[in-house]
């Protein structure tokens, strides 16, 4: 009897990118490692689905150039590429693509049942982490192989989540994936300690909070940032200051004179003198960005988005900053349930009178499995999809994604409003960047 043939597999990634974003995002390029790490034949691309010249026809032409029978396609779909990832699947259907299409991604993740009937032109689905779970789907010997968190059309649904060992998934940055280069995006840890109804970071499988990669891998991903003249760094670990690490990541990074610029998400309440003060050894040479998603400061409005702030620690947080001379970012939410034209200008004057550096204000979106999205009905959000109705505030409304534009506490045009105010913080944040140019010079070359 003939051996099966060994799959191969052809890898997409559709992206929203921003100016300065590596050519090649994390997730894409840790699902390609792995793959190469196991020896898997892989033909990867990567499109800005923002970007003017951006056309399916590209990709699909990249597809079907790459087409053969032992040749499957994978895709990431997101809220970002959803309208596209519908086109190119229902095109490799009708033009008979001959092998099989992958689906993962959040709008996978999230999605516990019904995926058929969302995405009807795809073969597989990928709930969860998709690195070891679409590597063993790959390198299976059959077409069907029992993976948790990989489900078949036609085949009863389990609903259930792949997971990945972090401790042993090897490094895009070691392994040579990412190359250096000026700006990388970087993570320490995945998940979130915390259940923030509007936000899909918490794990696909609710069972998990968080999990963290190894230390050996982590400490030799800080020589390779250290060695490879990396001057920009955004951690995109949601919590950065909840894990186990964070104050000896830090360290090393002081110790080995870290000269860029590096940038973390984290939470007030957790905020320590002690991490303080190692961000301030560390910007002796370099600099760090302290981002803090406070989204509001109205009892009322955090209660329905189960984001609780503890305004006088806050307070106390940034008056330490300040006085340390740390920079600081805030974001904020408009759109948000019980929210008014009011109690959003109240939150942004809330973050001026901290002295907060630069503060960032973006509408709601209804993200697939979280909470909002199944209460948004009851709460009686109302979404648009066209940002082209979004007059002056075209930057922060994208088109083809979701956004509440009014509810029972705001409507459409005071939701424009909120809007507007969120452009107007750019001057706000302008004047910040003037202020801060002198120190960001000093960072040394």
């Amino acid at each position: 009897m003939a051996r099966p043939t060994r799959r191969k597999l052809t890898l997409i990634s559709l992206d929203w990118t921003r100016p300065k974003d590596p050519p090649l995002s994390l997730g894409h390029a840790s699902i390609l490692t792995n793959l190469l790490s196991n020896g898997v034949e892989v033909n990867a691309n990567a499109w800005s689905v923002n970007n003017p010249n951006f056309f399916v026809q590209d990709v699909l032409d990249f597809i079907f150039d790459n087409a053969a029978s032992e040749m499957d396609v994978a895709l990431g779909a997101f809220v970002w590429n959803e309208a596209h990832i519908h086109e190119i699947t229902r095109t490799l259907k009708k033009e008979r693509y001959p092998g099989r299409v992958i689906l993962g991604g959040a709008q996978i993740s999230y999605l516990k049942k019904g995926l058929e009937g969302y995405y009807p032109y795809a073969d597989v689905f990928v709930r969860g982490y998709a690195e070891e779970a679409l590597t063993k789907l790959i390198l299976s010997q059959t077409l069907h192989p029992v993976i948790a968190g990989v489900h078949y059309a036609g085949h009863p649904e389990l609903g259930l989540t792949s997971t990945v060992n972090l401790e042993s998934l090897p490094s895009p940055f070691l392994g040579g994936v990412i190359q250096p280069q000026q700006f990388i995006r970087w993570e320490t840890q995945r998940g979130c300690p915390f259940s923030c109804s509007f936000c899909q970071h918490k794990e696909a499988d609710r069972t998990k909070k968080r999990r963290e990669f190894s230390r050996d891998r982590i400490l030799q991903e800080v020589d390779w940032i250290l060695s490879s003249n990396v001057r920009d760094v955004a951690v995109l670990d949601p919590t950065f200051n909840s894990g186990g690490r964070y104050l000896e990541i830090l360290k090393e990074l002081s110790h080995g004179r870290f000269r860029g610029k590096i940038s973390l998400q984290c939470r007030m309440e957790m905020v320590s003198a002690e991490f303080l003060d190692v961000v301030e050894e560390i910007n002796q040479n370099g600099k760090v960005v302290l981002e803090f998603g406070l989204q509001t400061v109205q009892r009322e409005e955090m209660k329905v988005i189960q984001r609780s702030n503890n305004l006088k620690k806050a307070r106390i947080v940034l008056a330490e900053t300040k006085r340390r001379k740390i920079e600081t970012e805030v974001s904020l939410i408009f759109g948000l349930p019980r929210q008014t034209v009011s109690s959003f200008e109240e939150s942004i004057n809330f973050c001026k009178e901290q002295g907060v550096d630069r503060i960032h204000a973006f509408p709601l979106m209804l993200l697939r499995g979280t909470a909002l999205h199944e209460q948004k009905d009851d709460l009686g959000l109302n979404e648009s999809t066209d940002s082209m109705t979004f007059p002056g505030i075209e930057d922060r409304a994208q088109i083809d994604i979701p956004h509440v534009v009014s509810s029972p506490t705001f409507s459409f045009d005071e939701w424009l409003d909120m809007g507007r105010m969120a452009e107007d913080l750019k001057s706000y944040n302008a004047k910040s960047i003037s202020a801060q140019s002198s120190y960001t010079n000093n960072i040394k070359s």
